[in-house]
């Protein structure tokens, strides 16, 4: 195994990894609506629960979780249609919202969890890590190695880029002081989180 060959792979991994994990998708779109709501600090529960969920897909899949996919097609049928409705509930509530969280003592922002757990069924997860798993890990000896690069660096740059949604969203607090704002900004963040359904079905074609 030539170590220079690995960390060779660095550049393509960080680029990769932020242009990834700073577009928009199912966390980053929860991760500004819960910044607007409750702020950076109750939200970072919900982003460490993004991170320790998706390095726990990344080395399932690393350890041959795609292959399961691939053996069993219904079972990731089966892992869209939860995906889909469960998005689709997210959008419902934030819709529905009528106040700013944050202003009502009974709301709470998604909890560690909840953002762990929702990793199971975000489609976005499932292609990204399915692609680092393959395009940007390398064969034989190297495997490994390469494939713990890619952990650490997916890590490090998603959780900026995580940071820098929940920060966007504090950020946009401060034009949400009138009723007919703050619904219209609910409704945008609802219907983005829904646009990204389809994204549960192209995933599909990562994995195969």
């Amino acid at each position: 195994m030539n170590t220079a060959t690995v960390f060779e792979l660095a550049p393509a991994l960080i680029l990769f990894c932020f242009a990834a994990s700073i577009t928009p998708g199912p966390n980053n779109i929860l991760l500004t609506h819960s910044g607007t709501h409750f702020g950076v600090i109750k939200t970072l529960p919900h982003l460490l629960g993004i991170r320790v969920g998706m390095t726990i897909m990344h080395l399932a899949m690393l350890l041959g979780l795609g292959k399961l996919f691939l053996i069993q097609p219904k079972l990731h049928f089966f892992l869209q249609l939860c995906a889909s409705g469960y998005i689709l509930y997210l959008a419902y509530k934030i819709a529905s919202s009528s106040q700013l969280k944050g202003d009502n003592a009974q709301a709470r922002p998604l909890n560690f969890f909840q953002g762990m757990l929702f990793q199971l069924i975000n489609p976005k997860s499932y292609a990204v890590l399915m692609t680092l798993c393959t395009a940007l890990t390398l064969p034989g000896g190297a495997y490994w190695p390469s494939a713990i690069l890619g952990v650490i660096i997916f890590n490090l740059v998603a959780a900026c880029s995580g940071l820098f949604w929940v920060n966007f969203g504090k950020y946009m607090r401060q034009f949400l002081n009138k009723p007919n704002t703050f619904k219209r900004f609910n409704w945008v963040m609802s219907l983005f989180l829904a646009a990204s359904i389809p994204l549960v079905f192209l995933s599909n074609a990562s994995i195969q």
